[in-house]
């Protein structure tokens, strides 16, 4: 693989976005990187609300951690699960977008 391919693949591996940057589209790759910090700050507020409930709810004093466990899944975890989903599938977006980016620098030799 040439430059122009492997080095906006890498990235979009790492950081969704990064790729785009690399690949000269600034606005894209800013969309991306924005996209994939509020859903990781959604997913965290979503975390700490299920958590604080299993607190609030007495479970954190329970022996048996599968409880809390269970609790924790009940509390509206789908959210979590279409969360991550949602940033799944942009991260998969990034890393394919940014390989075809890549390539079609490389055909073009727009990227040196």
């Amino acid at each position: 693989m040439k430059k122009a391919i492997l080095s906006p693949l890498c990235s979009a591996l790492v950081i969704p976005g990064l790729g785009q940057i690399i690949n000269q589209e600034i606005k894209k790759g800013i969309l991306l990187l924005a996209c994939v910090f509020v859903l990781l700050i959604v997913f965290a507020v979503r975390l700490a609300k299920i958590i604080t409930a299993a607190v609030d709810s007495g479970l954190m004093n329970s022996p048996d951690p599968a409880l809390l466990i269970e609790k924790a899944m009940t509390e509206n975890a789908g959210t979590l699960w279409l969360l991550l989903a949602t940033a799944s599938l942009l991260w998969l977006y990034s890393v394919i977008d940014a390989f075809l980016g890549g390539r079609k620098a490389d055909r073009t030799g727009e990227l040196a």
